[in-house]
């Protein structure tokens, strides 16, 4: 039991009250995909775990359980959508809405909540992408937007200056001067002074 609960300071009965009202409020809590998506929702295990009040009074620090059914937040507009893969080990975000919305995502449009329920763990959205520091990206550009592999072997970069394409050894980029492509030793530029190849063979197809 809170030992505030005892006290006849009024002042320290609204903090116990408020603190009581507080603990039940979710608003987001880091997740880890316990399976692989179907592309529309994930199941996800909270990776931060909830005070739970015991019989006796006391309280004890214990794993939530994982939430089904997560409709992902994949980024998109005006009628472009990136999505991903989502795999099991994952990580993210499960962000959790004020009201009920399960008869929105099902029907669209306004519509009144399913549920009286607020701030519940079954009411989440999955947003993909945080991680913690022993899964930092290693080599993350400053300068520049890409989508990349976490290995960064596969890479597309664009920045002001150039869009370019990585993978492993081979490489193809356009910039404000010319277009060039590169497999090991051999390079392929094109500009506005003619074409440049460098390499152990060439093949022309006339």
């Amino acid at each position: 039991m809170d030992q505030r609960t005892r006290s006849d300071d009024l002042t320290e009965l609204m903090a116990t009250w408020a603190d009581n009202v507080l603990s039940r409020v979710r608003i987001a809590v880091p997740v880890k995909l316990v399976k692989d998506s179907d592309g529309q929702t994930v199941e996800a295990q909270p990776q931060i775990q909830g005070l739970a009040l015991q019989p006796d009074g006391t309280t004890k620090f214990i794993d939530l359980p994982s939430f089904a059914d997560m409709p992902i937040n994949s980024h998109g507009g005006g009628g472009i959508t990136t999505t991903h893969a989502h795999k099991e080990g994952d990580e993210g975000l499960a962000l959790m809405t004020q009201q009920a919305f399960e008869v929105w995502f099902q029907r669209g449009g306004i519509q009144q909540p399913g549920d009286v329920r607020m701030h519940a763990l079954s009411d989440a959205f999955y947003v993909p992408g945080v991680r913690n520091q022993t899964r930092a990206l290693k080599g993350v550009s400053t300068t520049s937007t890409q989508t990349r592999t976490d290995d960064k072997q596969t890479v597309l970069d664009v920045s002001h200056m150039a869009l370019t394409s990585v993978r492993k050894d081979t490489a193809h980029q356009v910039n404000d001067n010319a277009v060039q492509s590169q497999k090991g030793s051999s390079s392929h530029v094109v500009d506005a002074q003619g074409i440049q190849s460098t390499g152990g063979k060439f093949f022309w197809n006339c």
